[in-house]
């Protein structure tokens, strides 16, 4: 058996692309493949995962997949298992509009979870800044203050490119966010060179057009490697109990000695320091409401 180490980049049907060195190659996947520190609970390789080839069988056979030391997942629809977006992620970029499409608090608290979980650190973009700034001027004071990094930017115009481009190199970077926030616009205006497809929005619904169909790692001349994702409507968290989602807000985890009860949920209990928060203005209302159907959501 002659093994060579690669990187996924992409997965084309049963067909994986793989990153060796600085080629690619278009290999298959052993059926029983060996998972390296046990398999993970949906068992499927996936872009980012760190792979062994067997290059004395055909064009080459993946035989092994290294353990994941990072994972980004949501729960799937109509299955008892996660999707996982990519694999061994160090940072994940989270690409909201300014305005269009309308950008939703909800959708960035739930992207903000599932990086607290997958010990991922996440860093909260606002593209096409050029276009106006007067509905997110509240979210950057919100989410700066809770101590996440905000960046507003226009791939448009380059505003603000300079700080997109220094967070990239020697990394692994997710781009994710809903459909039209411009992520295909912000990686080609990053490099050029990825001449990915960019799509508007529809004039009939106002929301953005899918542009990017599956997630693909793309390797960058000056080191390190970033992940295009889907736009994502929706974003369901996977295997969270109460107690982490309380970990997951940090305005609730650093004030949980203010409740009455130890088990609060912070939802209907009396003498709730949270609740007070919220009513006094110290916890926003919106990522409250986001906390409560998360928890609703558990069950």
């Amino acid at each position: 058996m002659e093994l060579i180490a690669g990187t996924v980049i992409a997965r084309h049907g049963a067909l994986i692309r793989v990153q060796v060195d600085k080629r690619p190659l278009l290999v298959t996947a052993r059926r029983n493949l060996t998972w390296e520190g046990g398999a993970p609970e949906a068992p499927k390789i996936v872009v980012g995962d760190r792979v062994s080839i067997d290059r004395s069988q055909s064009d080459g056979v993946i035989v092994a997949v290294q353990k994941r030391f990072s994972s980004l997942a949501r729960k799937a629809i109509g299955s008892p298992r996660p999707q996982v977006l990519a694999a061994n992620i160090d940072q994940a970029l989270l690409v909201f509009a300014t305005k269009n499409p309308e950008p939703k608090s909800g959708l960035l608290d739930r992207f903000l979870v599932a990086c607290h979980l997958a010990d991922i650190t996440p860093v909260i973009i606002f593209n096409k800044i050029d276009e106006g700034s007067g509905k997110i001027r509240r979210w950057v004071d919100i989410y700066s203050r809770l101590g996440y990094p905000v960046l507003q930017v226009s791939a448009r115009s380059a505003w603000g490119l300079g700080q997109v481009k220094r967070l990239l190199p020697d990394r692994t970077t997710l781009f994710c966010g809903p459909s039209g926030a411009g992520k295909s616009s912000l990686l080609n205006a990053v490099y050029p060179g990825f001449k990915l497809r960019v799509g508007g929005l529809s004039e009939a619904t106002g929301k953005g057009r899918h542009t990017t169909t599956r997630a693909e790692l793309m390797p960058l001349p000056f080191g390190g490697f970033v992940v295009d994702t889907p736009g994502l409507k929706e974003f369901g968290i996977w295997d969270i109990s109460p107690e982490n989602l309380q970990d997951a807000f940090g305005e609730i985890a650093d004030n949980l000695g203010d409740c009455r009860y130890s088990n609060c949920s912070h939802v209907h209990e009396p003498q709730c320091g949270i609740r007070d928060a919220v009513e006094s203005g110290r916890f926003d209302r919106g990522r409250y409401r986001s906390y409560c159907q998360l928890l609703e959501e558990i069950g």
